[in-house]
């Protein structure tokens, strides 16, 4: 059984700064999706998304844009794999990895901007991660917004 080092909404995790020394601590474990419902909208926070796992076993970051728009996508960065639900969704609208900052369009599951950090600003190598991310997007699911919760359309 996992254990939660801060509270269960997430809501006060401990976020770094932009720098991208430290992620935010977060649960260990995804929240459960009931039947289609995915998550309610008052459980995403600042970060503006989350870790679900539907009821097939289907891991998802799951959350809002800031227009109000409600996504669903793959979990995992086409860069290192880290767990996107554990990033943010940037005032720009893309959803961002945790780990080196890479940035997703949530409509298309293509990245759109690649890691980020000293490493990772050598322009070809920062080329090649976003090759791959354009090459094999992150899976889009469709959602909408239901008694606020965001809820599956399709299986």
């Amino acid at each position: 059984m996992s254990e939660e080092r801060r509270g269960p909404d997430r809501d006060d995790a401990v976020s770094a700064d932009r720098s991208g020394v430290l992620p935010p601590v977060l649960p260990a474990d995804p929240i459960r999706a009931r039947g289609r419902r995915l998550v309610e909208v008052s459980r995403l926070g600042d970060r503006r998304v989350v870790e679900v796992r539907t009821e097939d076993g289907v891991d998802l970051a799951v959350g809002m844009l800031p227009d109000g728009t409600p996504f669903a996508v793959g979990n995992v960065c086409r860069h290192q794999l880290a767990k996107l639900g554990r990033g943010r969704v940037t005032d720009r609208g893309c959803l961002e990895c945790p780990w080196h900052r890479a940035e997703y369009d949530v409509r298309t599951g293509k990245m759109v901007t690649g890691p980020q950090g000293m490493i990772f600003g050598f322009p070809p190598y920062s080329a090649g991660v976003r090759a791959i991310g354009s090459l094999v997007p992150l899976s889009t699911r469709r959602v909408s917004l239901l008694d606020g919760w965001i809820c599956l359309i399709d299986g």
